[in-house]
């Protein structure tokens, strides 16, 4: 994000001096205000991308000013700047919306390092609702995902290649295809897929290729198959490694003579059809084993297209994430969920993803409904220890209810007994289960 919009709202003369100078040296345009009311008009007016808010002003609480900042512009993002003794009111400040807090004196090189994240996802979520109106998008800053999108561009300039998708289930091998297919000429013209292995093999060929009235006992009347549906468009044969042996060989003819034959047919239907084949299987050694016919995986192998699985592009996880947080948000009609936490989104970058996006949509889904309303934090991310990576540290808050939670379960909710390991009163345990809504 280039020259972003800063405001400083702190009454101390010395410490606003040294984050302005500091941050503009670090290329950031920097508003500052010595009392809670200017700084709230400031913040209204301007709508910065960041806040660095001190609690403790001579007008107003700086819970006051967050709570009117998020109510109107809940995308900026709040940072915390409190003094010793002010810690509960700094966790209470995370439960309303802060993204961090820091203890007086500030660390400014480790104050730049969280400004500049949080910058970085503000920038991934305005790009994740702007982008949410395309059903056929390609997420991602990664290496990998440029060069899918290179490619599928130069494809779809290229409407009569076949192309082979390669990637593990739940990369989107069907979303590209769609991709190639919405930015070619062929666009205006059918999209028609078929999964390989969902469709019974007695039944495969009069699928693909239709039937006369007759034919069978069955066929009461004239059915096109799959391949008349998709004339002028494209076929994608999802999962082309379960496809029956014995309609490869009529695939084979049909790309390369343009015509087929319905079956109980005698007339040859010419058809102009672009194939898009994709499996998750190694198909040239299907080929060696004998399992798939070689003259047909070199004919479909014309143009190979290599999907990445999420854990090799883990830069594109946290634009991903949020733009499904947001479709999932409409789809079940979830407008009281807020964002996903910057810890949240640490999380998830930090996890193996084997089953990749499909998997990663479902974690999201099932945390928008555990979280029911505000933002989803990493205790709302039901995810299988043995396959995070590595945990990145989360914050205080986060920690504290996490420790709270874990010590609930160990005693079985006995909360004088939960006080007791955890070295606090029993009334400050039960402020404490009411500020993070434990039960």
């Amino acid at each position: 994000m280039s020259n972003p919009l800063l405001l400083i709202i702190e009454d101390d003369e010395t410490i606003t001096l040294s984050l302005k100078v500091f941050f503009e040296g670090r290329g950031c345009n920097v508003l500052n205000a010595s009392t809670g009311e200017e700084g709230l008009r400031i913040a209204l007016k301007e709508v910065p991308d960041t806040v660095l808010l001190d609690l403790r002003l001579p007008d107003i609480h700086g819970i006051e000013i967050l709570k009117a900042i998020k109510r109107d512009y809940p995308e900026i993002s709040v940072i915390i700047m409190t003094g010793y003794g002010e810690i509960e009111e700094a966790v209470k400040a995370m439960k309303l919306g802060a993204e961090y807090f820091f203890k007086k004196p500030i660390d400014m090189d480790e104050l730049a390092v969280i400004v500049e994240k949080s910058l970085s996802i503000k920038q991934i979520r305005q790009e994740a609702i702007l982008n949410r109106e395309s059903p056929y998008l390609i997420i991602g800053r990664s290496k990998q995902t440029q060069g899918l999108i290179h490619m599928i561009n130069l494809l779809a300039a290229n409407p009569a290649t076949t192309i082979m998708i390669y990637g593990e289930t739940g990369t989107g091998k069907e979303l590209v295809a769609r991709n190639i297919h919405a930015l070619s000429s062929r666009k205006e013209k059918p999209f028609v897929d078929i999964n390989c292995a969902s469709i019974p093999e007695n039944i495969f060929e009069s699928e693909l290729f239709g039937y006369e009235a007759g034919a069978f006992t069955d066929a009461k009347k004239t059915k096109k198959g799959l391949f008349e549906l998709a004339d002028g468009g494209t076929l994608f044969l999802d999962e082309i490694g379960d496809m029956p042996q014995n309609a490869q060989a009529k695939i084979l003819k049909v790309l390369e003579s343009k015509t087929l034959k319905r079956l109980g047919g005698t007339r040859d239907i010419t058809v102009d059809v672009r194939i898009i084949a994709a499996t998750n299987k190694d198909l040239e050694g299907l080929t060696k084993k004998g399992l798939f016919r070689e003259d047909l995986y070199y004919r479909l192998n014309v143009m190979p297209l290599i999907i990445s699985p999420l854990r090799e592009r883990v830069d594109d996880i946290p634009f991903i994430a949020v733009f499904l947080l947001e479709e999932i948000k409409n789809t079940i009609g979830k407008k009281e969920i807020g964002k996903l936490t910057d810890e949240a989104i640490d999380l998830l970058s930090s996890y193996q993803w084997p089953g990749n996006v499909r998997e990663l949509r479902n974690v999201i889904e099932r945390a928008a409904i555990l979280c029911q309303q505000g933002d989803i934090l990493t205790r709302h991310l039901i995810l299988p220890e043995e396959k995070i990576l590595q945990k990145k540290p989360m914050a205080l808050s986060e920690v504290e209810q996490d420790h709270i939670n874990r010590t609930l379960q160990l005693t079985e909710g006995n909360r004088s007994k939960a006080a007791q390991i955890l070295g606090i009163a029993r009334s400050t345990l039960n402020e404490k289960i009411k500020l993070y809504n434990l039960s």
